[in-house]
């Protein structure tokens, strides 16, 4: 229906964020449908629509509007085509990010490094799925000589779709480990998953691979693209020697881009956020850029919210690390917590590990053993899966009184509030549907 030569400025699925001229496709979710938003779409001068309802469309409204409408079996495949179709219109530098943990951080520090030499396009937020990464791809414009995508999956089959979408010329796995287990029941099913990125790529195109995974070296062995490998223990083309954690916030090291070595400031905290770093320098060495720009692109500040996020609140300091948990990132977490300097006492605030499967029990117990090993004063559990934690904990080795288990974040914040003191040093952390941040939130409130 329409005028088929009729052009728009833009694709939008949110008729609250549509601006006029734009192209509103209808996209239905579990919770939501696009089409019930129809004639907000058409009353903000959207240029048109694409449906899958055709019943839900008030046509005579939209002739009296002007607009075109275009009626498909599945609007979510339309945008998807269409934003493979705007995708090719450019001949850019494209770099696909998938992995276990980082994908985020590596993702801004790639980018940032990108941004030394080449004119580049990011993953926002947390748009890395099969609506938002087409999203993100119809953000290109002919300005843009580079994009670095974000690729998160859950099951089998999604990031082979979303590189079949993105085309990237390099890909990055940052690494691979438990997650995600409920459609993925194996380590080597989320190899699978994760290596489809990889096996995307042709001959044309380079891997970055982490020389100390070994799930992610494996996947490296039998490609047809070339390879770029980056690690700290093993032998790699970029390598990170001499760490050393400095004084202020993050680490120190000596980044060797092959026969190339020059010094930087990392301003991360965690370890695991040096191999974010070397990936980010592998992709720059791939697309020439030197290591000095690099270095630049590294010290660039470029943190994500709750994400190892440290901050003063008066006399504590908090770690808020409340974006997301698996047992591995929980690992990196409390090896943050033990290398904090502080006056005070160090506190591990948690929430339960989700997407675990089968294994969530075990993977709770398993991080409560090793939680003793850390010498922390409090263990502070929220949920009853972490509760198994605490109580693996305790049968570990920590007393009654240092670890505190409870049903909510209130109960959790209200003792927090009556036992922290000058100088303490609180990380909280948890899957993203345990909500962690809440407890952080209510415990400044209340203090």
């Amino acid at each position: 229906m329409g005028e088929p030569s009729q052009k728009f400025q833009g694709v939008s699925i949110n008729s609250r964020t549509l601006k006029p001229g734009e192209l509103f496709i209808c996209i239905q979710g579990d919770r939501f449908d696009g089409h019930e938003f129809l004639n907000d779409a058409i009353k903000k001068k959207a240029a048109g629509v694409v449906v899958s309802d055709r019943a839900k469309l008030d046509e005579s409204l939209a002739q009296q509007a002007g607009i075109f409408a275009v009626a498909v079996p599945d609007t979510l495949h339309a945008l998807q085509e269409l934003a493979s179709y705007h995708r090719n219109q450019f001949s850019i530098h494209v770099i696909g990010i998938t992995g276990t943990n980082g994908k985020s951080t590596t993702k801004e520090m790639i980018a940032s490094v990108m941004k030394m030499r080449y004119s580049t396009l990011k993953t926002e937020g947390n748009l890395n799925n099969h609506i938002g990464l087409p999203l993100t791809l119809l953000e290109l414009k002919p300005s843009h000589e580079a994009a670095v995508i974000e690729m998160g999956m859950s099951a089998a089959g999604e990031i082979e779709r979303l590189a079949e979408i993105a085309k990237p010329q390099i890909g990055v796995i940052t690494n691979i480990s438990q997650a995600h287990m409920i459609q993925l029941k194996t380590l080597k099913d989320i190899q699978a998953a994760k290596g489809e990125l990889f096996q995307s790529l042709n001959e044309d195109s380079t891997a970055i691979v982490n020389a100390d995974d070994p799930l992610v070296y494996e996947l490296a062995e039998q490609l047809r693209a070339g390879v770029i490998t980056f690690g700290i223990d093993n032998e790699a083309d970029v390598r990170a020697t001499d760490i050393r954690p400095n004084e202020d916030s993050g680490y120190d090291f000596t980044l060797n881009v092959l026969d190339k070595a020059v010094a930087v400031h990392l301003p991360f905290l965690g370890r695991f956020n040096i191999y974010n770093a070397l990936a980010a320098a592998a992709v720059g060495h791939v697309l020439d850029i030197s290591p000095t720009q690099i270095k630049t692109g590294l010290g660039a500040r470029h943190k994500l919210s709750q994400r190892g996020e440290a901050v003063r609140y008066g006399d504590i300091e908090i770690i808020n690390d409340t974006y997301n948990a698996n047992p591995q990132s929980m690992r990196e977490a409390m090896h943050i917590l033990k290398e904090r300097a502080t006056d005070g006492r160090k506190f591990l605030i948690i929430g339960d590990m989700l997407e675990l499967g089968d294994g969530e029990q075990s993977a709770h117990q398993q991080l409560g053993n090793e939680v003793t090993e850390y010498g922390f004063d409090f263990l502070v559990t929220v949920g009853e899966l972490a509760g198994l934690a605490g109580t693996a904990a305790i049968e570990s080795g920590m007393t009654n009184y240092q670890v505190r288990s409870f049903n909510n974040h209130q109960a959790a914040a209200n003792f927090l509030k009556t036992t922290v003191q000058p100088g303490d040093c609180l990380l909280f952390k948890g899957s993203r549907g345990s909500h962690m941040e809440t407890v952080l939130e209510v415990l400044i409130q209340q203090k």
